[in-house]
This record gives C-alpha cells, structure tokens and sequence, in this order.
C-alpha cells in the first residue's frame, strides 16, 4: 500500500510519439549565383573569400602634373602591396537622386516668390529642372574593389566542416582568422591614394544588384535588412527577376526584368592590345575615358598581382622563347626581325627592375579589362559599342575587342563568377594599372544649390551652384568673379545666376551698364517683384557720392565696450571712404590737363575735408567750399565743377537723392545706363568724348549704389549683387578699396557679390585673389598672357598647356553659320575644384530669350527685327 501510494503521488511523464522516417521530396533552389554567404563587406564561394572596399571619386581634372603623379604612385604601391591576391576591380552608376535635390533646395528656401497666376510657380520650376537632369541621362559613378583569397582547407575543425555542409554559413572560427587578413587589406587600402574603405551592406547589395541586371534600371527599394548577412536561400532574390537571353550570332544578351517588363541588350568589350601610354602629361586615364560618352557603362576588370618571384619566373621563360627564336633564325642562316633583339634588350631591362627594383618595380599585373555597353536594343546596344570602340581607337590608341561568348563575358561583372576566359590577358607593369583610375571624377559645385548645367570634361555631372554656401556652411568670402572676352558669357550667366536667385527669394541687385539684362523684369513670373533703374534718366542727385557709403549701425557690432570700440573704428572708416570717394568723382568731373596737376589734389583734399563727411552731405558744399578759398585756383576748380553740373549727366552728382530710390521692397532690382557710352581705357583721357568722360564716374558711382542697397535690412538675410564692367573701378583708389571692402564684408552681411570684368588682372592687382570663394573664366583667345593671369586666378599651373583649354572654350563651327546655342567656363569652386562646365538653363521657359545679348536679339526685343530662335543647347 505504501508503494501504491508513492506511486500514486508521481507525476505522469507524457508519452514520447516517434515521426516515422519519411523522406521528403523537397527541392533545392536553383542558385545562379557562385556567392554562397554574405556577412558584411565579405562575399563567399565554396573555395574563396572576397574582401569588398569602396573607393571615393579623386580629383584628376586642372590638377598639377606633379600631384596627378604622387597620386598615381601612391596607388600603385597599394597595388603592389596586394601581390598573391586577385583583384576586382567594378565600376558601376548610380542615377542621379533628382528628387532628393528638389527636396534639398527647397529645405533651403524659406521664402520662394509668390505664384503669379498663368506662370510657372516655384513647384513647377523645381520639376522642370527635376525632368531635365532625367533627360540629359546624368549618372554618378561609383568604384568598388575586391580582393580575393582562398579560404582554409587545412586545419578546418570537424564542427567548421559540417556547419559549411549543412548550409548554417561561415563558423565562427573562420570568421576569426579571416578578420586578421582583413585588416591588412584595411591598412593597405585606406592609406593615401585609394582611401578605399569597407563597403556597406546596401553598397554591396546595390553592386549585386547593378552586376545580376546589367545596364538596367536600377532597383527603386533595397533590402530592408540591417545586419549585412545574406544565406544561400536569400541569395535568390538577387537573381530570380532577371532573364538571360542569347541574341542572333551571340552579337549581345538579351536580358528581361520579368516583373518590369523591361528589355535591354548588353554588348561586352575586352580591352585589347595597347600602345604606350603617356599618363598624366598626355593621355587620361584609360578606365575613365569611356565617360566621355552620354550613356553610362559598367566596367569590370580581374587583375593577378604577381610579386617579383612569379613575375620573374614568368619573364624568365618568355626570355628564354625570345632566345630560342634567335638561334632558330642563326641555324637556318637568316636574319633575325629587328623587333626579337629589341623585346630581348627590354626583357634583360624589365628583369633588372624586378630584380634590383622596389616592389612596385617589380610587381606585375596580368588582368582581364571588360567593358559592358547597354541599348533599349540590338541595333542601338551595338552601334555605342561600335563609338566606344572607335573613341578608344582614336584618341587612346587602343583597341576594344567585341568576343563571342557575351553571355559568359557579362556574368563576369557579378561578384565571385569565374573568367569567362583567359583570351586577352594584358600583362603590364603596376604604374599602368594604377593609371586605368576609374574613380577619377569631374564633379564641382555643391548639392544643395540651383542647376546651372553640367561638367563638360571626361564626363556628365550636373553642376549646382548656392552662391551663399560659402557664407553659410564653409564660412568664406562671398566673393565671385567671372572673366572672359567680349562675347564669352558674362552677362548671360550673371543674369541667369540673378534670375535663379531672385525665385528663391533672395534680394537680387544687377548693375549692367549696357541694359540688356533689365529684360529679366519682364519675365511674368518676376515682373510684380521687379524694377529697372535707368540713370541716363534718373532724377537730380542719384548718383550723390556722400550718400552712397552706408553708416554702419551700433547693433550690428556685440554689446560692450569691445563691441563700442569696433562700432567707432567702423564709422571712422565710412567717414574716410566718403572723402576718398568724393576725391576721386571730382578729379574724373574736371578736364584731364587740370586732374594731372599738383595743386588740384591738394586743392580738392583740402575742400574735402572742410565739409562734414556724412550721408547728409552734397558735392555742392565741396563745391562751395573751393569758392570760399583765397587761392584762385581753387575758384577756377569750383567753376568747373559748375560747368559740369550743367551737363544733364552731370546733374546725378548734385543733389540730395530722391527717397526709396533702390526700392527695398523689390525682389529685382536692375540698374542700367541704357545708351551711355562707355571709354576705351586704352585711350588716354584726352580725346574721350564730353559722355565718355562722365561715363566713368557713373559707372564708378553706379557701382556703389548697387553695393549701398544690400547694406540694409538684416546681416543674416540673403542678398546678391552682381557687378560689370568691374575693370573701371581698378584704376582709382575708392574703387580698389571699394572691392576689397566688398570681398571682406561679404561674409558677415551674407552677401554674395558677383564681379565681372574682361581682364583677370583687374582682381590680381586688387590683392583679394585668398577672398574670391568661386571663380568662372570663359573663352580667352586673343591674349596668352591674360590666359595665364586667368589660370592664376583659378589657381592651375601656368605654361602646362591649358591655355589652349581656355583659348577652346565655346568655339564655334567655322563651316557653320549657325550660332552657338550655349557657353562654356572653368569653374573653380569654394572647395578648390575645378572643372570645365556648359551652362544650361533651358529648362526655365522664355528665360535663355531674355538674356541673349547678341545685337540680332536685343534689336528682336525692342521690335526692330523678328525674333531669332536659339538652337538647341544640346546640339
């Protein structure tokens, strides 16, 4: 009973059911892919591992020869530093995020002008510049490299053996010891010259992605996993969408987006025989040239790093041929080719570098160059690959090759996939190879700024300017200056640069002497936010040269006796600004043969300074002041002044000027000197006509005025001023000192001032070359030594040939009567680049119409001719 009953208090163990033994009959899936595992930055196969970097865009472009070197060397040591490893070299696009510009820009613009009814409104202009950059097809490079080893096959513990078997990924342990290895591709590859650095989970999914679909469109979403681990059942999402196609006599691969629909044909190009190269003093480099191109590509190269041994090794049997063909020719009594002789003397000559050399002497690289072509179809895939073949062909001295096989050709761009075949191998010292420099880049301007056109050097990038991005974020001048021949496109570019800006609500101040640009006010969607100032027929007192210099205002200075001390030296400066100004209007107001004369400086200093030198003051009283003088010679200079001011011209001087002259509530203001006109420097100031000489001081007062609107209102708001004709102000102290007040104050009143002038030597002279934050220099053709102030300017190596760059800026067809739809510049921006661009703008309607300049187009405007049609920008 005792047993029963402890038998009766134990729980009941549930009975154990046995799964009978059935096997299923479940199907693997069928994986394209040679990738088995992806953990990070690592992809494997079942026999090697593949380290994955990312390599940044490097400047190439206006760069010194003596730099271009240094970086080429730099990475050639990278390359030797990876002997015994196979490489893999991609270079892939990704399309330009035009929607995260708009978004961008309109982050940065607070206050756009308001919509005019029946007009293009803010949210418009933002899409018309969004469908533009999708049409010109604009596509960002990107490069990736990587390095390939074989993974462990001995000493693998029997756990690491099954887990691979069974499909449960890498081990642990292997993970270790492959991070060991890893880190010496880190050091080697993140030093100066490549900088690569470990690629993403998304950058490696984007390149699988890119290499699977080649030349399609890209995916809009990437996975959403974060943890960068990919299992051989997920590896089948990279694959199952596209279908491979061979076409009629393998020509191309058709591939099929089977949930998109989409078609496209990829034709695959080797890189054949090669002539020598001269890089950086002549040739580019040879895996960027494609770019030249308006489609993008896709570039794939293996490359075996040799060490000096195998490289040697390799030579030695080569040399060996060479030798035994010579004694071939001996025996059979013939003369041997001159080129046996020749390759034996380079072999002996290779081998002593390999031998004696550095490693990056004797390291070699024997590699396979491919180049992947895309088409919407067979006939327009292979007729760009039949202009790629001939750009090469032409300018590079290569030769592209077009081999059957393209569907075997084409899985080499996908990560892990074996060669296709060992047919045209280029064998070739390291320097070379570092000389392909796929990475190199052309990009200039920022990304948060209005689209102004696109680089028009090695390749196609949008360019974007902010012109108060150096102010904002950078913290530099506001200064820009553009130069370039009559003709080059200074005025088109100030005023689009104007237009731009005046849509995103920034106040806009243009002086253009000549007039052409006040057509901007008619614009309708800028035209109830505009005014034009003519002062040919401005009222008496416009131009007073006491009221053009700003009183600085104490709550724009800190708060202390600092702040005081600062806020009294700044009005002593105005004060001495006015008298200097006021010297140099009455010395261009009074004949030449009176200025050169001693006692009229003398004179007018002293009448200057009698009179209080404030705003309220007025030339009359400078006027009145050399009347009262007892030296007769300073009544005959107040006598001329009065003479003068008789002239109609004259009368701007004169005066007190008008009230709300400038207009502040104007988003546009465009001040002009419509039919004045203007001096030729180079003619002395003798045989100047009576209008030429006022000319001069209305330009150079002009000028101020411009400048003296943008000194009101807040320091933290945006405000541009664009200036031409600049070259006048250079040859009087107020106007030098005007300048370099303008560059210096530029920052701190975030004013982006925009200078135009025809001579590089008009800014030089002025010492403010440290304050000038961008720089455009147009076509320069007529004098070489002004080409090369204009390189100083920008800040490239003089006498290295790019003179001509800037003598071949927007040349035009000779056998072509057309006219020239477009304009070319060297840009410089606030980061230092430099770049050759094209401006288009002709995604905003009617507004290349209002700036041509042309004589044929001004005279359309005003109805005196029929109105001519610009050609297209692109043609």
């Amino acid at each position: 009973r005792q047993r029963a009953a402890s038998r009766a208090d134990r729980p009941i163990k549930p009975t154990r059911v046995r799964a009978p033994k059935i096997k299923f009959g479940d199907r693997d899936p069928s994986v394209e892919l040679a990738i088995t595992e992806i953990a990070g930055h690592l992809t494997f196969t079942p026999n090697t591992v593949t380290a994955w970097y990312w390599l940044p865009e490097v400047r190439w472009a206006f760069r010194p020869d003596a730099e271009r070197e240094a970086l080429l060397s730099a990475i050639s040591e990278q390359y030797a530093g990876l002997a015994g490893f196979r490489l893999h070299l991609r270079r892939t696009t990704r399309p330009f995020p035009a929607d995260e510009w708009a978004r961008t820009i309109d982050t940065h613009t607070s206050a756009p002008l308001p919509d005019v009814p029946g007009t293009t409104g803010w949210a418009d202009h933002l899409v018309a510049a969004q469908r533009h950059l999708m049409a010109v097809n604009h596509a960002e490079g990107q490069t990736y490299l990587g390095v390939t080893f074989a993974r462990r096959s001995l000493g693998d513990s029997l756990t690491e053996r099954l887990l691979r078997t069974f499909g449960r990924g890498t081990a642990d342990g292997e993970r270790r010891k492959l991070g060991r290895t890893v880190e010496q591709f880190d050091e080697v590859l993140g030093a100066f010259g490549m900088r690569g650095r470990r690629v993403t989970a998304q950058e490696l999914e984007w390149l699988l992605y890119r290499s699977v679909a080649l030349c399609m469109s890209p995916p809009s979403t990437l996975s959403p996993v974060t943890d960068g681990r990919w299992e051989r059942g997920d590896l089948l999402a990279m694959t199952e969408q596209v279908e491979r196609y061979r076409t009629p006599y393998g020509s191309t691969v058709k591939l099929v987006n089977r949930m998109t629909g989409e078609e496209r044909h990829v034709a695959v190009l080797a890189v054949g025989r090669m002539e020598p190269l001269e890089i950086p003093e002549r040739h580019e480099p040879w895996l960027h040239f494609h770019e030249r191109l308006p489609w993008p590509m896709e570039i794939s190269t293996r490359v075996d790093i040799l060490g000096s041994g195998d490289s040697f090794r390799n030579l030695e049997h080569r040399l060996r041929m060479i030798r035994s063909q010579q004694l071939d020719y001996a025996e059979h009594g013939i003369d041997a080719p001159p080129e046996l002789e020749r390759l034996a003397k380079r072999a002996l000559v290779i081998g002593d570098e390999m031998t004696t050399g550095l490693p990056v002497d004797s390291a070699r690289a024997h590699g396979w160059h491919r180049i992947a072509v895309g088409g919407r179809t067979r006939e327009e895939c292979l007729e760009r690959a039949r202009r790629l073949i001939q750009l090469y062909s032409r300018e590079l001295r290569i030769s592209l090759q077009h081999p059957k096989n393209q569907d075997w050709l084409a899985r080499e761009f996908i990560p892990g996939e074996p060669i296709a075949n060992t047919g045209y191998v280029r064998r070739m010292p390291v320097p070379l190879l570092a000389a392909a420099l796929p990475q190199a880049a052309s990009n200039v301007g920022d990304r948060r700024g209005d689209l102004i056109g696109r680089t028009a050097g090695t390749c196609r990038r949008p360019v974007f300017l902010d012109l108060h991005f150096p102010m904002e974020v950078r913290e530099r001048s506001g200064l820009a200056v553009f130069v370039a021949e009559p003709g080059g496109g200074k005025s088109t570019l100030l005023g689009a640069l104007g237009y731009l800006a005046a849509r995103r609500g920034v106040q806009v101040t243009l002086l253009d002497p000549s007039g052409p640009l006040a057509r901007l006010c008619a614009m309708p969607e800028l035209r109830p936010y505009s005014r034009v100032l003519n002062l040919t027929g401005s009222e008496h007192g416009t131009l007073a040269p006491y009221s053009l210099i700003p009183t600085p205002l104490r709550s724009e200075f800190g708060p202390g006796a600092s702040g005081d001390r600062e806020f009294e030296i700044a009005v002593s400066n105005a004060r001495a600004e006015r008298r200097m100004l006021v010297q140099d209007i009455c010395m261009m107001l009074v004949p030449p043969q009176v200025a050169r004369e001693a006692s009229t400086a003398t004179l007018f200093r002293h009448a200057v300074r009698q009179v209080p030198a404030e705003e309220t003051s007025t030339l009359d009283d400078v006027v009145s002041c050399l009347g009262r003088l007892d030296d007769d010679a300073g009544k005959e200079l107040a006598n001329l002044l009065l003479d003068t001011a008789e002239m109609p011209l004259a009368m701007l001087f004169f005066g007190r000027p008008p009230e709300g002259l400038l207009g502040a509530d104007a988003a546009l203001t465009v001040i002009t000197m419509a039919g004045l006109r203007l001096p030729d420097l180079k003619i002395e100031r003798e045989y100047w006509s009576a209008e030429e000489a006022l000319a001069l001081p209305m330009l150079h007062t002009a000028h101020r005025l411009a400048v003296r609107r943008c000194y009101g209102g807040s320091m933290s708001s945006r405000k541009l001023v664009g200036l031409d004709e600049a070259h006048f102000m250079e040859g009087w102290r107020s106007g030098r000192s005007f300048l370099v007040r303008l560059a210096r104050d530029s920052r701190k009143w975030n004013l982006a001032a925009l200078v135009a002038s025809q001579n590089p030597r008009d800014i030089l002279g002025l010492d403010v070359q440290n304050l000038v934050s961008t720089v455009f220099v147009g076509r320069i053709a007529e004098d070489a030594e002004i080409a090369s102030e204009a390189l100083r300017l920008l800040r490239v190596p003089v006498n290295d040939g790019y003179e001509a760059t800037l003598a071949s800026l927007s040349a035009a067809d000779a056998n072509s009567a057309a006219r020239l739809g477009f304009r070319e510049f060297v840009m410089r921006d606030v980061d230092g680049r430099v770049q050759k661009v094209r401006v288009d703008v002709s995604y905003v309607e009617g507004l290349l119409d209002h700036l041509d300049t042309t004589p044929a187009a001004i005279a359309a405007a005003a109805g005196v001719l029929p109105s001519i049609p610009l050609p297209d920008l692109e043609a």
